[in-house]
């Protein structure tokens, strides 16, 4: 059954006019095998579930410039106006769903399809149109942990950096006329999709070892952390979602709502970032691997594009990071080239002043993005936390990214900046 029955001409909820078309990527993801882990494990089991599923998507789905159309329990719709941003959402929510299943033990098996097209959209936020259609039918294709993409979107989003199209032919989808050629995504940075994503959850996965009444006490310890940082945290759950509130899970079993996405204002990166910046930051609901915080930064106007910063407990998981970083761009080599307003292709250190070191910097071009990647170092100074951050300037401008970043990477990551 494909998700979000009903939706196969139109989104539900259309009524009344004030409709606004336009070429649209829809993403369109499913949990696999939810019914039968409910029917194994019991409603607070799949409360667990829905629950995770519902923050990652929603999360992610921000970061990339989408917005969250509706999520039920193990299923979500999402609308981007870039389908290159649609297609790196669809391969990041896979990356944090198995991270997920491995922190949690939940089974995140997820079915991701993702179509372009003219839709409109109706003065209650809800969409109509044939690519709701054809995104629904890849999703209800996909098995666990892939990303079903039509040739069509794959034009329309171009080469993207880091990523791989596989060719799986043309096949005749339900209630679509014509035969459609699609394609499965993955990143160039993981194994190309194994067996374990192919079987669906049918049930106890032989990896699973342990009994699942501790698997139990494990996910719930996770779902009182979980918790915990939403009480300390004002999480990001998307703009405009018509759904109902996605829900959070505290320790003791409970499902609440989470409340809309707000500016965050955090006694952690909001000391380390000036003010005027922080404004257009929110904090993310799970931070990057090792972080102790991680926010994404969408200024509304102006420069850059996007970015986002990670607090560090150490300098040695700041180095971590940053070497993890680097690594995904084997041409950069450690300190050769320049990131300048005239050359943009290099790394290297910086420096507060002569004999003052900051931390390092590389940069690189992604497709039409400019990219830079530094940190902030604390380095014995009381003043100074262990940040990385990461900012993207579309149209190859290097030169503004440069004017951008040249005063500000002297403050953020400095307490009281």
């Amino acid at each position: 059954m494909p998700p979000f029955p009903g939706a196969l001409l139109y989104w539900p909820g259309v009524s009344g006019g004030g409709e606004q078309t336009g070429v649209r990527t829809f993403l369109i993801a499913d949990v696999r095998g939810y019914s039968r882990f409910t029917e194994e494990f019991g409603d607070e089991a799949a409360a667990r579930l829905s629950a995770t599923f519902a923050e990652v998507a929603a999360d992610e789905i921000d970061a990339h410039g989408g917005r969250v159309v509706e999520i039920r329990g193990d299923e979500a719709l999402a609308v981007f106006t870039s389908a290159r941003q649609a297609i790196r959402a669809g391969v990041d929510l896979q990356a944090r769903f198995a991270e997920e299943e491995a922190t949690t033990d939940l089974p995140l098996r997820v079915g991701i399809g993702i179509e372009s097209g003219e839709a409109v959209e109706l003065a209650d936020g809800s969409f109509r149109g044939a690519a709701l259609n054809v995104a629904a039918r890849l999703c209800a294709r996909a098995y666990g942990g892939e990303v079903l993409v039509s040739a069509g979107t794959s034009r329309l989003a171009g080469r993207l950096t880091g990523l791989q199209y596989v060719d799986q032919g043309k096949v005749r989808l339900k209630n679509i006329p014509e035969q459609i050629q699609i394609f499965k995504v993955y990143s160039e940075l993981g194994a190309r999709p194994d067996n374990r994503w192919v079987v669906m959850f049918l049930g106890r996965q032989p990896r699973r070892a342990l009994s699942w009444r501790f698997g139990a006490v494990v996910a719930l310890i996770a779902a009182g952390t979980a918790a915990l940082v939403v009480l300390l945290t004002t999480n990001d759950h998307g703009e405009g979602s018509r759904a109902a509130p996605p829900l959070t899970t505290t320790a003791s079993g409970q499902t609440t709502p989470l409340t809309p996405a707000t500016p965050v204002k955090n006694p952690g990166l909001a000391q380390l970032v000036p003010a005027e910046l922080w404004k257009d930051c929110r904090l993310q609901t799970v931070p990057d691997p090792q972080a102790v915080q991680t926010a994404v930064c969408l200024p509304p106007k102006g420069l850059p594009d996007r970015w986002q910063i990670s607090e560090y407990p150490n300098g040695a998981a700041l180095t971590e990071a940053y070497t993890t970083e680097l690594a995904k761009h084997p041409t950069i080599k450690h300190d050769t080239g320049k990131c300048n307003a005239f050359v943009w292709g290099g790394e290297g250190a910086w420096l507060h002043g002569p004999g003052k070191p900051g931390g390092r910097v590389f940069c690189y071009f992604e497709g039409d993005d400019a990219v830079a990647v530094w940190t902030h170092a604390r380095l014995g100074q009381s003043s100074h936390r262990d940040i990385l951050a990461i900012a993207r300037e579309s149209g190859s401008d290097h030169a503004s990214l440069t004017r951008w970043w040249r005063p500000w990477h002297h403050r953020i990551g400095k307490a009281g900046a």
